[in-house]
């Protein structure tokens, strides 16, 4: 049994940036990884001024941005194609599109690069904070000192030691997602009466990734694994332009996929354990705010984890006290855009095209969120 000071339970956004954080500062921490080797599925992902600060704090962004984009503008638009209100980027600040598999891939470069260790084919089984020991499906275990969960929403670490629900609850809407092919550089975000579509290119090939939200009362299993076919898609999704209905088109692979949520916590810690990312928080992604979230959980934690030298009681205290307000604000404020969304009454339609046509209120809803300095935050502590 090999004794570890910091064990980090997956190896995704947040166990990586964590990791890169901890080895930075020199201070020792194992990955453990269920999976056989670091994510190899592809979906887009939006990172805000929020993130991208921290990225480059880290110095990973100038690799990043090699295999990523910076759009030019977001697009709102009816179902139809035609156009409701265009934002150029520069209003909301830098923004950052790419394959989530291209993060991971650096995070992970950055990681390894600092020395850090990752055990891969390692599935949690049971974590028994009385003697801090982790007890794996392979059958091996591990004595550790503090135990950080950043193994998603369906978190083994949260429903075994939190008293949380076994298991998240279907959120009522269901989604395709791919990664084809298109001639925009811009952010195209469409309105239907049930259903919205955000697609976007993720590098300069303009490869062009699209995740199309839809109410559903089939509870769709919750994975980014199950494939689904083209004809299934068209028939979802019919309604939309030419241009998306080319896209979806040309993209190798579609997925369809559930998506589920957890209330939110009171606390995110218990006596050794301390939650991260997703399995803090899980969220509906209708602000694309999931990874920056998590890249902001691993700065900070792992900043305090520094500061106050594995002090965890105390460090606990002042990353609950970083973290939970401004998070279950985001998480609540996701959900309520999930509405706005996918309004039905005529009414309520027009208003919001009214109000995105003729205000800034897309603009103001997401500041406060993108203004957010993790960095200042941290040395304010």
């Amino acid at each position: 049994m090999n004794r570890k000071n910091i064990a980090i339970i997956g190896a995704g956004i947040s166990g990586l940036m964590l990791g890169c954080i901890l080895r930075e500062k020199k201070i020792e921490c194992t990955l453990f990884e269920r999976s056989k080797t670091i994510s190899e599925y592809g979906a887009g992902i939006t990172i805000s001024p929020n993130g991208l600060l921290l990225l480059e704090q880290i110095g990973i962004l100038d690799e990043l941005n090699k295999s990523s984009c910076n759009p030019l503008s977001v697009c709102f638009k009816y179902s139809s194609g035609a156009l409701i209100k265009k934002i150029t980027s520069n209003e909301f600040g830098n923004i950052l599109t790419t394959n989530r598999r291209e993060l991971i891939r650096v995070l992970f470069n950055q990681y390894q690069n600092l020395g850090g260790e990752i055990i891969f084919n390692h599935q949690l089984e049971f974590y028994d904070e009385k003697v801090n020991k982790l007890t794996f499906e392979n059958g091996s275990s591990y004595i550790a000192n503090h135990v950080v969960g950043c193994d998603g929403i369906k978190s083994i670490i949260r429903s075994k030691n939190f008293n949380s629900r076994e298991t998240p609850d279907y959120s009522g809407y269901s989604a395709w997602r791919g990664i084809g092919l298109s001639d925009s550089k811009h952010i195209n975000l469409y309105f239907n009466s049930n259903s919205h579509i955000v697609c976007y290119p993720v590098n300069n090939k303009l490869e062009t990734s699209f995740i199309a939200v839809f109410k559903d009362k089939n509870k769709n299993q919750e994975t980014w694994r199950r494939e689904g076919t083209h004809d299934e898609l068209r028939n979802d999704l019919s309604e939309y332009d030419n241009f998306l209905q080319s896209i979806f088109k040309s993209s190798s692979k579609v997925f369809k996929w559930g998506m589920y949520v957890r209330p939110p916590l009171k606390t995110i810690f218990k006596d050794n354990i301390t939650l991260l990312g997703d399995a803090a928080h899980p969220m509906l992604p209708f602000l694309g705010q999931g990874g920056n979230l998590a890249l902001e959980d691993a700065y900070i934690f792992g900043s305090l984890c520094h500061k106050f030298q594995s002090n965890f009681e105390l460090i606990q205290q002042k990353y609950q006290q970083a973290r939970l307000q401004r998070t279950n604000k985001i998480q609540r404020m996701s959900k309520q855009q999930a509405m706005v969304y996918h309004a039905t009454n005529p009414l309520i339609t027009r208003t919001r095209n009214f109000l995105l046509r003729n205000t800034n209120i897309a603009k103001i809803r997401l500041q406060d969120i993108y203004a957010y300095n993790a960095i200042e935050e941290m040395n304010k502590i």
